[in-house]
């Protein structure tokens, strides 16, 4: 029984030494995040983190515990025990993997495995290029280092295979004592409530809460949550929320300004990838990086306060076409039966005699993207199948040939036309062949290395679009799908994480507009 007992314990004690280490290892490699808290704040993450640790740690010796309590009363123990460490180490690799994870997907995202991470296993390659954008090799020498550590520690601690009889009484006990343990630590005590994610979000820096919180009670949680069946947010009666949404959009006076002279022109939305507003100077951002979109002001409108809805391309479009809000755990764009229902612009272009097209050079079937079009009006798109693109990245192809396809295509369109090029050279991790303005010896450089090429390809583009006929009465929309992290390494919630440039730049824009900004904060 001493031995069953000594076991248990060094496992607990294995473990918490475990989601240490991985939380040492998170915030080493997100250390730059952390907006310089106190030290003392930093070694709270690991005080916080006690609660859910134990928690987790009951899940993961669940299993050990049933096997140790069958072996009490059976007299062959070996294939028990045999079955017991196989268990165990499945599950100390498994965290492992879960924990660099984590530690790559803040990097990123500046989160943890969410519901909306696991989402894009569906599409596995976009997955793993997403990841690229992290130093991967290193996390594999450092993955691969852990398993072996954690491997030759367990086999000091494992138990025995034989191990001498005990008495019936204290077999009893033992069954009745592990179990509620087990019990009591998977819910955080003796509370009323359960353990919960706000137990370790005790600090104002995200980072920090993210270290507290244990990636295998949390990845636990995102299977065994309950899926959201009605609407959550849904407060008020059908006709009471039509009668408070109506009030607000009551107008006494006509307050709308005619900022272009065509009734109905042919309308270009360019969609930039991930680019931020700190890549503009006219926006306070870094000079030099985005010197076209810079010159464009001077004959565009610029609007100086506008954010991005989401953080992924699938919430950009529902947001800017539909005028859905991004949603926390999941998107729309993903949810049969609802985003078809939401008011649509490309819907309501098509009803005014607009031809609707959709160019891209990558994958549409990710994130429902062709059918979200499809069903929105769109006639013609474009993607990474359906023309002869020469040179790519494994998101698209480069951009200066997704323009030059437009110029290309247009002018086949019906018009008015309402064309969307979305962009994608920009797309993490920034690893397109394109020109060093910026030294390529970080992330953040490379990111800016390939803003400034696809900020290029909308001067080269707008410029040979004045060449065309259907030029003088079109307006040009560009703005990102939405911002990134870089080129400052802003956290998650910081508003400057959002925002995105937005400008209407063309022939059909009323003179007294052009140079003029708008500093209305806008979404």
């Amino acid at each position: 029984m001493k031995k069953r007992i000594s076991f248990l314990s060094k496992l607990v004690l294995f473990w918490f030494c475990l989601f240490a280490l991985q939380r040492t290892i998170f915030l080493a490699f997100n250390y730059d995040k952390l907006e310089t808290p106190g030290f003392t704040e930093i070694l709270f993450s690991y005080w916080y983190a006690l609660s859910m640790d134990a928690s987790a740690t009951a899940y993961l010796m669940l299993i050990s515990s049933i096997l140790i309590i069958i072996s009490l009363f059976v007299k062959e123990r070996k294939l028990l025990d045999r079955i017991l460490h196989a268990c165990n180490l499945t599950l100390i690799i498994s965290c492992l993997i879960i924990a660099i994870g984590d530690t790559g997907l803040h990097m990123i995202w500046g989160a943890k495995i969410n519901g909306k991470a696991l989402s894009y296993l569906a599409f596995p390659k976009e997955a793993i290029l997403s990841f690229t954008a992290v130093p991967y090799l290193l996390f594999i020498l450092i993955l691969l280092f852990q398993i072996a550590i954690a491997y030759y520690i367990y086999k000091k601690i494992a138990m025995p295979e034989t191990i001498t009889n005990t008495s019936i009484f204290y077999k009893i006990l033992f069954s009745l004592i592990v179990p509620a343990i087990m019990i009591i630590a998977i819910r955080g005590g003796f509370q009323p409530n359960p353990i919960n994610k706000s137990w370790v979000y005790y600090s104002k820096h995200s980072t920090l809460n993210y270290a507290a919180l244990n990636g295998f009670w949390n990845l636990m949680e995102l299977f065994v949550k309950p899926e959201i069946k009605t609407n959550p947010y849904q407060y008020f009666p059908k006709q009471r929320a039509e009668k408070l949404v109506k009030k607000m959009h009551e107008s006494t006076i006509d307050s709308t300004e005619i900022v272009i002279t065509s009734e109905q022109p042919n309308i270009v939305f360019i969609l930039l990838e991930s680019v931020s507003a700190e890549c503009m100077y006219k926006l306070n951002g870094i000079k030099g990086v985005m010197p076209g979109m810079d010159s464009l002001t001077n004959n565009g409108l610029l609007f100086t306060n506008f954010y991005a809805n989401g953080f992924r391309t699938e919430q950009g479009h529902i947001s800017i076409f539909t005028g859905f809000p991004a949603q926390p755990k999941t998107t729309i764009m993903r949810e049969f039966g609802k985003f078809e229902k939401l008011p649509n612009l490309g819907q309501i272009l098509k009803q005014n005699g607009y031809s609707n097209n959709y160019y891209y050079s990558g994958n549409t079937d990710f994130a429902n993207t062709e059918i979200f079009f499809r069903l929105s009006g769109f006639e013609k798109i474009l993607n990474e199948n359906n023309y002869p693109w020469q040179r790519h990245t494994d998101w698209g192809a480069y951009d200066e040939e997704l323009f030059a396809c437009h110029l290309k295509e247009a002018d086949k369109d019906q018009q008015p036309f309402f064309s969307v090029i979305m962009t994608s050279t920009n797309h993490e991790p920034f690893d397109a062949d394109v020109e060093n303005v910026f030294e390529a010896n970080s992330t953040k450089n490379r990111y800016k290395n390939t803003v400034h090429y696809t900020d290029q390809c909308i001067k080269n583009y707008l410029e040979k679009a004045k060449t065309k006929s259907w030029y003088t009465n079109t307006l040009f929309i560009i703005m990102s799908d939405h911002a990134h992290n870089y080129p400052h390494n802003r956290s998650a919630n910081d508003p400057e994480r959002h925002h995105i440039p937005f400008l209407l730049y063309g022939d059909v824009l009323n003179k007294k507009y052009r140079g003029k900004t708008i500093e209305k904060i806008g979404v």
